[in-house]
């Protein structure tokens, strides 16, 4: 660059400005590592994206693999079943039959005929149960087919209710029936009604505690009423309904339940104390699929008051039902083994003659929910023993006091209080510990006979049992009973009795019991005030256990002990007979004689001859 002075003279000067080119951002390389790591980021997720999908492909396959493999196990289970329930109904049948002709013998006696009756009962209830086994695996191989006919529905359900008739008055439930007079001609198909109708009223038995009630209730209701009823079904058939509804005055369902009680193998906990754990599962998945296949609906709710509702409709216009839907050939009533069910009305079982009571005759508590063991058991036993039934464990202990049974036979599962827990409740007790136990049960695992054991019982049978077996047990233990009252009430102490004769909580009662008696030995009177008093025990019960343990009311047994040990004392060889008839509080020695002499079949003196 050059510039001019003031004088116009030429200078030359320099000037330079520094100027850098930096190369493109996204070109360097930090760009270049970002770029990198942006890459392998997408990669990354790429990848870990593709994984999942394939994760969730294979899952979603290994589930249907699962579910294909358990239908095809369901299926061949159920094939199996059915075959074999078809060669079940051969020896039922052969079974039903000769059955039949002995019970129809005229010579036979009371207590034969009612043996009988359990045998034909349980025949025709193994008959139902392996139809209804056919008829689950037809409705899922979908080949179960309605077969409609037109029947008089109030008389259909009058005489099929007839056959719990024993049931409920065995279980001293009040079976009250509502809307089941008159005629109502109707299209139903009877067998398919009969099993919806038999899944809920055995599911009402089962939860009804003695002395509830069940309602049953039919009406006719429209097509609107049905809708209301169903709101969630949307009603397209153009027809009248039937209404049935079975109530009971049980525990009830909980809500959260109230749709999962009809899925298939649904079975809540027992010890949630809301569905117990028996049967298979399937009664009312069955019932509701029945109630569908009959274009009808079910429902189960909650009474306020308190039990469980189950409703259900069908419809009875023929309109409703195709031509393939109606029963062709008509039904033959006198069938009943074929359809499996009896048709045999309650007042047809005759009376049985029962022996009055006898006093010196053990009394026996059966506590058993079934209805049909209950009194099998009541007329196996009840002629040589006193049977007292009970159907729920709550009630038999309301009982044992009431009773005072000598020996309990106990099922291990029934409603509310288990056998086991019943069990470990009488041996814990001081006031019942010393009755024998005999738990009776289906359940064979030896854990299960361990547990039993653990809880104190005396006895565990599995069923089916021997009678004979069971009679003998019961002999044995009371044989054993009968064994420990003379040893406790020969004795003065229990140091040189085993744990067979007297063990627990009866060992220590009677070390008790035997020390104050030794304290009050010449007390001519028995001060039961003060033992009941030191023992911490009410003077009933205290009376009871007594009698329990040895067979004696307490006076007696106060009497024996001073015997006892005034036989010890002449043993001893110490003291002169006065002395000894002071001691053991008798007022004079001839007194002491007398009831010596009475006791052990000889005087003193001669008992002194006769132990030298």
């Amino acid at each position: 660059m050059k510039t001019t002075n003031p004088d116009n003279t030429f200078v030359e000067t320099f000037a330079s400005v520094p100027v850098s080119i930096s190369s493109a951002p996204w070109l360097s390389g930090y760009a270049i590592l970002l770029y990198g790591l942006l890459f392998t980021g997408i990669l990354y997720v790429v990848f870990r994206v593709y994984r999942h999908v394939q994760a969730n492909r294979q899952h979603a396959l290994q589930s249907l693999r699962e579910k294909e493999q358990e239908q095809y196990v369901n299926k061949m289970n159920m094939s199996f079943f059915s075959n074999i329930s078809h060669e079940f109904r051969t020896p039922l049948t052969m079974i039903a039959g000769p059955l039949g002709l002995l019970y129809k013998r005229e010579t036979m006696y009371p207590e034969e005929k009612q043996l009988l009756q359990i045998i034909r009962r349980n025949v025709d209830r193994m008959l139902r149960l392996v139809n209804q086994l056919m008829d689950f695996n037809k409705l899922e191989n979908d080949t179960l087919r309605l077969e409609v006919e037109q029947v008089d529905v109030i008389h259909v359900l009058n005489e099929y209710l007839e056959i719990y008739h024993l049931n409920v008055l065995e279980k001293e439930i009040r079976l009250n029936l509502y809307g089941f007079k008159d005629r109502c001609m109707v299209w139903v198909d009877t067998d398919k009604l009969e099993k919806i109708v038999a899944n809920l009223l055995l599911n009402a038995l089962k939860f009804t505690p003695p002395g509830g009630q069940i309602d049953i209730r039919f009406d006719i209701i429209s097509s609107g009423q049905a809708a209301a009823l169903f709101p969630s079904s949307g009603q397209e058939v153009n027809s009248d309904y039937m209404k049935i509804s079975v109530g009971d005055s049980g525990t009830g369902i909980p809500e959260e339940n109230l749709e999962e009680i009809f899925n298939k193998y649904s079975q809540v906990d027992q010890a949630a104390n809301v569905f117990r754990n028996w049967g298979t599962g399937i009664g009312l998945y069955f019932a509701r699929r029945l109630a569908e296949m009959h274009h009808g609906y079910i429902k189960a709710e909650n009474k306020p008051q308190g039990g469980a509702l189950f409703t259900f409709i069908l419809p009875i216009n023929e309109s409703v039902y195709a031509e393939n839907e109606k029963r062709t050939v008509a039904r033959d009533p006198k069938s009943f083994l074929i359809e499996g069910k009896s048709v045999i009305k309650a007042d047809h079982f005759p009376q049985v003659e029962t022996k009055p009571k006898k006093d010196d005759r053990p009394t026996l508590l059966v506590v058993d929910d079934d209805t049909e063991i209950s009194n099998y058991l009541r007329v196996l036993l009840s002629t040589d023993y006193q049977v007292e039934i009970r159907f729920d464990a709550d009630k038999a202990w309301e009982a044992i006091e009431e009773v005072e049974p000598d020996l309990i036979i106990s099922d291990v599962v029934m409603p509310g209080t288990d056998g086991y827990t019943f069990c470990r409740k009488i041996k814990e007790h001081l006031s019942t510990s010393h009755i024998p136990v005999i738990l009776l049960t289906a359940k064979t695992t030896t854990e299960e006979h361990v547990e039993g054991m653990n809880v104190g019982a005396n006895a565990y049978i599995t069923k089916p049992f021997d009678p004979t077996y069971l009679l003998a047990l019961i002999r044995s233990q009371l044989r054993n009973r009968d064994n420990a009252r003379r040893l406790l009430v020969e004795t003065t102490g229990t140091q040189t009795l085993s744990e067979e004769v007297v063990s627990g909580k009866d060992k220590v009662f009677m070390d008790d019991l035997y020390a104050l008696m030794e304290k009050e030995l010449s007390n001519p009177e028995v001060n039961v005030s003060q033992m009941i008093e030191t023992l911490k025990i009410s003077r009933t019960r205290f009376y009871y256990k007594v009698k329990g343990l040895t067979g004696e009311n307490p006076n007696t047994l106060f009497k024996s002990y001073k015997l006892n040990r005034a036989a010890e004392l002449i043993r001893e060889g110490k003291y002169n007979m006065a002395e000894i008839a002071d001691k053991t509080g008798f007022s004079t020695p001839s007194h002491f004689s007398a009831s010596f002499k009475k006791k052990f079949g000889v005087t003193p003196t001669e008992f002194i001859t006769k132990e030298k």
